[in-house]
């Protein structure tokens, strides 16, 4: 055998391992994402956004029922009435906090986002009918 005949036989024989050991990631056989993903739109952002509204307003009923209970203790001559007082005050500004976190923070944040998808999705559909439209001309 010649030496063009031997270097051609390496040479496919190196070819073929090469291509025999490449892989590619691909989905499985029966269809399908091979990962589950999280499908999220602006439905979903604003049903979130509801959901932090009730929890919001259930949060100001608690509130409003815990300053009804503690604004008829009366512990004067007692130590412990400045007590009272400040827990109010605490509770009055804790409960102020939450619900902003709540009514900026959770609610806003997933309002801004679902226009956000809402805006980007109009873009796109627009963007995918003016493609269709320039492809209608030539």
């Amino acid at each position: 055998m010649s030496f063009d005949e031997m270097w051609g036989q390496a040479r496919s024989s190196a070819l073929t391992r090469q291509q025999s050991s490449t892989q590619l990631n691909q989905l499985p056989a029966a269809g399908g994402s091979a990962q589950p993903h999280l499908d999220v739109d602006a439905s979903v952002l604003e049903g979130r956004a509801k959901n932090a509204e009730t929890v919001r307003k259930n949060l100001m009923d608690a509130d409003d029922k815990a300053m009804s209970a503690t604004s008829g203790i009366s512990l004067e001559g007692f130590k412990s009435n400045s007590g009272v007082a400040v827990f109010q005050k605490r509770w009055r500004s804790q409960m102020q906090h939450l619900e902003n976190l709540l009514e900026r923070g959770v609610k806003g944040n997933l309002r801004a986002s679902a226009a956000e998808f809402k805006a980007e999705e109009t873009k796109r559909v627009s963007d995918v009918k003016w493609a269709g439209k320039d492809r209608g001309r030539n």
